[in-house]
């Protein structure tokens, strides 16, 4: 993954950049909401306390919500350039090296692994770009500057919130650890599927003459279901980290106002 990513750009870096600065505003500003929630609570709690001064601090709120939002605007825009550009660098170098391949290099290959590698595979370094500039950045910031930002307010709060995180990484590294595995098959399944496909295409005319359609029909189908059963698998696996994570920030949630309803009292 490395050598990839050492394809990006002096300018895509340079938006690359750009992308964390405003990864660091987004979380700023998603950090800073719960401050301005919390004054609000206190005024509505506090007698004398006139509209105008909650509607001071509803503004404040409405104003980092939709900050955060233009910043997740502009980091998603950016992050979709670096994944662009660097998979339009990919597609080129692949393209090229199969080129100047030899026959001797190319009978190494199967035609259906390079056709994987040059479409399937670069779709996919393009998608982990993306998404990892949006998420795998942001996930830790966000955490650790969470802890430290509650860590002066209650010892209690700073448990319950590194117990979630922990809870969280335990659970993200199952995951990963069951369907990771998988994702490896996939790459030898899809070249299967690929190779079964072209098989068909390019023989077709033989196919007829010896009436085999159905054993064709046969081999894809087979291909297929495999290809099927696995990626349903991963995708199950990935579709529980969602409910799991609402669950532990609800929870985070039940617990901070439990600890705090206590500390007041």
């Amino acid at each position: 993954m490395f050598k990839i990513l050492k394809k990006i750009t002096g300018k895509e870096l340079r938006y690359v950049g750009i992308s964390l600065i405003f990864i660091v505003i987004q979380v700023y500003l998603d950090l800073k909401l719960p401050d301005y929630m919390s004054k609000v609570t206190k005024l509505i709690q506090e007698k004398g306390t006139t509209v105008s001064q909650i509607f001071d601090e509803g503004r404040w709120m409405v104003l980092c919500a939709f900050g955060s939002l233009v910043a997740a605007v502009i980091v998603s825009f950016f992050a979709a350039k670096v994944a662009a550009g660097l998979s339009r660098t990919l597609r080129h170098d692949v393209y090229h090296q199969v080129s100047e391949y030899s026959m001797a290099e190319i009978n190494q290959f199967s035609t259906a692994s390079l056709i994987t590698r040059s479409t399937n595979d670069i779709t996919q370094v393009q998608m982990i770009v993306a998404m990892g500039l949006q998420l795998s950045i942001k996930a830790p910031i966000t955490a650790v500057w969470a802890i430290m930002k509650i860590a002066n307010k209650s010892w209690e709060w700073t448990t319950a919130l590194g117990a979630a995180v922990l809870f969280l990484l335990v659970m993200i590294s199952i995951i990963v650890t069951l369907a990771m595995p998988r994702f490896k098959i996939i790459q030898k399944l899809t070249d299967k599927l690929n190779s079964v496909t072209r098989e068909n295409l390019t023989g077709i005319r033989v196919v007829r003459a010896y009436n085999a359609q159905k054993y064709q029909t046969d081999k894809f189908e087979k291909a297929n279901d495999d290809i099927t059963s696995t990626n349903l698998f991963i995708q199950r696996a990935m579709a529980f980290m969602m409910p799991m994570m609402s669950l532990v920030s609800s929870g985070l949630s039940v617990a901070v106002y439990l600890i705090g309803a206590t500390i007041i009292k």
